[in-house]
């Protein structure tokens, strides 16, 4: 009788460790795809006097993410990705109406951490927090020097992993991201201080793989 509860203890453990896609060891890999729609405040400041700007913006990224199964309930990984973002703002001078556009291109990179609250052999739905940072290069279309800022990266997410084979799946995103970005540019020999702050809603998409683990 003991043997044959053993045997079962087994089987169940087994099974139950086999349906998971997340386990401790277990490393994931993807490639992924992400937008992001939202606003923006941008403020210079120039011989003490300091100006801002509501702007709305887009972001896209192209990236690499990799996770870490601490235990079959979360993961711990990083992103490294490329940025491009661009923000409009219109300003009225006069009764007359001009748009400026911003754009930066750059890289960033962080941690990312997650939360299985469904954990399937086909089907892992998470959340989780992602903190980073970014460096870019800036250039205003409006008129005046490019420059180069850098700065925090955070945001929250919401997804899910589809396996659709035994090591090869799809990822979808949907959250919060936010960034503050500072730099500065020299304008006719005088330094002008400028700060990128804006956020939005995230939609990635993105293949991944798994391997290892229990």
């Amino acid at each position: 009788m003991k043997k044959l509860l053993l045997a079962i203890v087994l089987i169940a453990t087994t099974t139950l460790t086999h349906a998971q896609s997340n386990t401790p060891g277990k490393i994931q890999l993807g490639l992924g795809w992400s937008v992001l729609l939202g606003g923006a405040t941008l403020e210079s400041k120039f011989a003490g006097v300091t100006t801002s700007e509501k702007a709305i913006g887009a972001r896209a990224n192209t990236g690499l993410r990799a996770q870490y199964g601490l235990t079959e309930k979360f993961s711990a990984g990083i992103y490294l990705r490329s940025e491009h973002a661009a923000y409009v703002t219109t300003t009225t001078d006069f009764g007359t109406s001009s748009d400026f556009t911003t754009t930066n291109s750059g890289i960033g990179f962080g941690l990312e951490g997650k939360f299985y609250p469904v954990n399937k052999d086909k089907f892992a739905l998470y959340v989780g927090p992602t903190i980073g940072f970014g460096s870019t290069k800036d250039k205003f279309t409006g008129g005046g020097t490019n420059g180069k800022s850098s700065g925090l990266e955070y945001g929250v997410n919401v997804g899910f992993n589809w396996w659709w084979a035994q090591f090869i799946g799809m990822s979808l995103d949907l959250g919060y991201q936010g960034v503050g970005l500072k730099g500065s540019v020299s304008e006719s020999g005088d330094k002008v201080d400028y700060k990128i702050k804006g956020g939005g809603v995230l939609f990635g998409l993105g293949l991944v793989t798994k391997f290892g683990g229990e």
